[in-house]
């Protein structure tokens, strides 16, 4: 909450910034009036004078604009290379991913072919033992 006194500087400053605003205008309008140029003259030095600030406000806005074309296509440059490097990456552990998932494949594959060799070697012996046993004659 604002103090009496708080509120009244702050009316104390708004009334010093009008009446500073207002002698400025009214000087300003003074001097072009008791101006010795002529009104020809002195229009056209204010011409002249806006014109310049005209083009420096165009090169200006040149310059924003290159500079704003340019930044974009930087970053355009950067989310292209982020983009190849995270498709590199995920082509990688893809790669990964497929070259585990094949030697597991195959190991199991060979696992498995030993498994079936195991049996069968252990099958072709009961066989030969239980042929002999029949040419022997002789009972397991």
């Amino acid at each position: 909450m604002m103090t009496p006194w708080q509120k009244k500087t702050d009316s104390h400053y708004k009334t010093v910034l009008l009446a500073l605003l207002a002698g400025a205008g009214a000087g300003l309008a003074v001097g072009i009036l008791m101006a010795p140029k002529s009104g020809d003259r002195l229009r056209a030095e204010i011409g002249g004078a806006v014109d310049d600030y005209l083009e420096t406000a165009r090169q200006k806005a040149y310059d924003v604009r290159t500079s704003a074309s340019n930044l974009a296509q930087r970053g355009l440059r950067e989310i292209r290379r982020t983009k190849d490097a995270a498709a590199e990456k995920f082509s990688g552990v893809v790669s990964d991913a497929v070259d585990t998932g094949s030697k597991q494949a195959h190991d199991a594959i060979d696992s498995t072919v030993a498994n079936v060799k195991s049996g069968a070697d252990k099958g072709h012996r009961a066989v030969d033992t239980a042929a002999n046993n029949l040419r022997t004659g002789t009972r397991a």
